[in-house]
């Protein structure tokens, strides 16, 4: 499971709403607010660091971004979890999750502290880019698409460039070959969209190998559930509901996991 990129970002909600009471933001709020604030700085920097250490973003997405509120007792154990902004992608929101639970225990309170509870909000994002300068160029990119296609492919081209043939960026061409068949370069494009799916499939390919090896190793539900959706993605059903039935076998709370395996079937007996 692999980390091209990616950002963690996190709150700590104390007593006033989260919107006024945002971890950081301490200089317009009220001294008693300031000092308990203050005195967690430490512990939210090893709580940032852990999750970090634990998070495991599914290297199958481009870009994802989910929020997760939760709460932690004095002992630094989670008492409640969810979801306050779904990233759209159950695997990706599955992950932030499942790095919450690796991460515990967080460790206890500060002992100055009297709080009994604290809740966090945490934010997760990943992207399969790789460079700053990657990322430059391909907002670039996007943002001539629409009034200067020369200029667009200028900007792909850097952004291809940049990351100097990595096939973890095959999702370029893709890219490239959309704007060459705006263009009118119909065999141009028809190369990319070939070059994007030659280095795809050899990138998924090496991915699952690796998530099966993970998963094996991890013997957990999600890491299991990981590798069901990393064999979908290369159509290989009969594998993936082998991998759901693990995970499924693993847990009680296995409706999602069950819903999944109905999807699965589904497809495999298309």
């Amino acid at each position: 499971m692999g980390k091209a990129g990616f950002l963690l970002s996190l709150s700590l909600l104390l007593a006033l709403p989260a919107s006024a009471d945002s971890y950081g933001l301490a200089s317009s709020q009220p001294a008693v607010y300031r000092t308990a604030r203050a005195d967690f700085a430490p512990y939210m920097v090893s709580v940032r660091e852990n999750i970090q250490k634990n998070w495991h973003p599914p290297d199958v997405i481009q870009e994802g971004h989910v929020s997760v509120l939760f709460q932690l007792d004095r002992s630094g154990r989670i008492i409640s979890s969810k979801i306050l902004e779904s990233s759209g992608n159950e695997i990706f929101d599955e992950s932030a999750l499942d790095a919450l639970k690796r991460s515990e225990p967080f460790g206890k309170f500060p002992e100055q502290s009297s709080r009994e509870v604290i809740t966090i909000n945490y934010s997760f994002d990943s992207s399969l880019v790789s460079t700053d300068k990657m990322k430059e160029y391909m907002a670039q990119s996007d943002r001539y698409y629409y009034s200067d296609k020369g200029e667009s492919l200028k900007y792909i081209n850097l952004a291809i460039n940049e990351v100097c043939g990595d096939e973890r960026a095959y999702f370029l061409y893709e890219k490239r070959s959309k704007i060459k068949n705006a263009l009118g370069d119909t065999k141009g494009a028809e190369e990319d969209l070939a070059l994007y799916r030659d280095l795809k499939n050899k990138v998924d390919i090496k991915r699952v190998h690796a998530i099966k090896h993970q998963a094996e190793i991890e013997n957990t539900p999600f890491a299991y559930f990981y590798l069901a959706y990393s064999y979908e993605q290369i159509k290989d059903y009969e594998n993936a509901i082998h991998a759901i039935n693990k995970a499924i076998d693993m847990t009680e709370l296995n409706n999602q996991y069950k819903r999944y395996r109905t999807e699965l079937v589904k497809k495999y007996e298309i």
